[in-house]
């Protein structure tokens, strides 16, 4: 009976264990104290925000790091390899130097002197480090926000294999990279508390929705707008098409990884949808991976021919060595307005304008056409007169819906007092919500009429 019990307190104490046990990780990691060059005042900063939105994020086990040493890096990293393994989703955060040099990418600890491009083995941390202290979790995750000039190089010898302005664009096997800025460009601290990307990076993290596949062209964006172009995050991406969600809809799900589509089973099958998402994670890494990894899930998908061709023309350009254009635009996807059989007019049939991209589309007679011309989710080329939305349909007074043919989804509106339409549609992977301004109306009195009815 003793040894039952003894057995059997052992089996809940290892159960007990391992449901204890850490399912995301993150390491964040802020030099800035820098002994032997440029002191960087941001780090710390970013390091604190980033923890913060990781831990808003869901991740359960957050280790903070500032003005590691050589020796406290290694330590650090040991030790995070130790809580990675086995863990669902591990990030490392990254900032402050980081140079490249004999082909690689290092990280710069606080003590480092690097008299000579050969002490980088010896006073610096190779990032296939990093990546290997990830390599026991599921899904593996690492941001540098590193991408500054090499305080050291003017004092090597001439002729060295280093560079002087940011990192090198290096693909890592099942591992997501994302760099604050494109390979051989630099990052920059910004005018605030925070640099572009970090702020980007914390905005992003936490949402709600938004795969990690679409993580890095997120902050991409942001990071564009908020530099005026300036600086083009770059991101690498080797792992599963499957999307990945740090936060699902709803509270509920924060605590829970998703491996698959939080809501609308229905779209979540759309194999439309789907292809889309893949290639738009494709593109944004621009990889030859990247792109293999999307023709192996979809051989015959909408965007086959393109990764063939962008395929072609990153080995053409390593041949040649010289910078490669990758094409994403896909035209005449939609139908024109003449193919497309008109229904009944409706109050809201005229002139309106979306508010997210300040483009303006034409309501009429069941359907929504483009009176302008804009690039819709990277890679479709929207052309006027091409079809926007279809099968309009009112339910009551003043709500609407109809079916959204970009983004393949329902689209619900509700008209508002001032006139104007809030559009929700329910799209593939995260809603899209926007306003509709009125500009000009075919027939004001069923509007002001519909309007009434609406008040009553």
């Amino acid at each position: 009976m003793y040894r039952y019990c003894l057995i059997l307190a052992i089996f809940i104490f290892l159960s007990l264990s391992h449901m204890a046990e850490a399912k995301r990780v993150a390491l964040i990691i802020g030099n800035g104290k820098y002994e032997h060059t440029s002191i960087l005042a941001n780090p710390a900063r970013d390091a604190q925000l980033l923890a913060q939105a990781a831990d808003r994020a869901g991740f359960d086990d957050i280790t903070i790091a500032r003005d590691l040493s050589v020796e406290g890096f290694r330590t650090a990293l040991r030790d995070f390899r130790k809580k990675a393994n086995g863990a669902d989703i591990a990030m490392i955060y990254y900032a402050g130097h980081g140079i490249e040099g004999q082909g690689q990418n290092w990280l710069i600890p606080t003590d480092a002197e690097l008299n000579d491009n050969f002490d980088l083995p010896y006073e610096a941390i190779a990032l296939d480090r990093v990546t290997e202290s990830l390599s026991g979790a599921q899904v593996r995750m690492v941001v540098l926000d590193a991408c500054r000039n090499n305080p050291f190089a003017r004092s090597w010898k001439s002729g060295t294999r280093a560079v002087s302005r940011g990192l090198i664009g290096i693909e890592a096997d099942d591992v997501l990279v994302i760099y604050a800025a494109a390979p051989g460009q630099t990052a920059a601290d910004g005018d605030g508390d925070n640099s572009p990307f970090a702020t980007a990076l914390a905005k992003r993290l936490p949402q709600a929705d938004l795969p990690i596949q679409l993580l890095g062209g997120s902050v991409r964006d942001d990071v564009l707008i908020a530099t005026g172009g300036s600086q083009r995050p770059f991101v690498s991406a080797s792992i599963t098409g499957t999307p990945i969600y740090l936060v699902g809809d709803g509270p509920g799900n924060q605590a829970e990884t998703q491996i698959a589509p939080p809501s609308n089973p229905v779209l979540a099958l759309d194999e439309f949808a789907l292809d889309a998402l893949a290639w738009q994670g494709a593109l944004s890494a621009g990889s030859l991976a990247a792109y293999a990894n999307y023709l192996e899930q979809f051989p015959g998908g909408k965007f086959a021919r393109l990764a063939s061709e962008n395929m072609a023309s990153l080995r053409q350009g390593e041949k040649d060595g010289a910078a490669t254009a990758y094409t994403g635009m896909v035209k005449g996807f939609l139908p024109d307005r003449y193919a497309v059989a008109q229904g009944e007019s409706l109050p809201i049939d005229g002139i309106w304008t979306i508010s997210s991209i300040k483009k303006r589309i034409r309501i009429e007679k069941g359907r929504a056409y483009a009176l302008d011309g804009w690039t819709h989710a990277i890679v479709f080329n929207i052309l006027p007169d091409m079809v926007v939305l279809q099968n309009f349909k009112r339910n009551g007074p003043g709500r609407y819906e109809a079916e959204d043919l970009p983004l393949v989804a329902k689209s619900e509106m509700n008209l508002r007092a001032d006139g104007n339409l809030d559009v929700k549609i329910k799209s593939f992977p995260f809603p899209t919500t926007y306003t509709l301004i009125r500009e000009t109306l075919d027939d004001p009195e069923a509007m002001a009429a519909e309007q009434a009815i609406q008040g009553q």
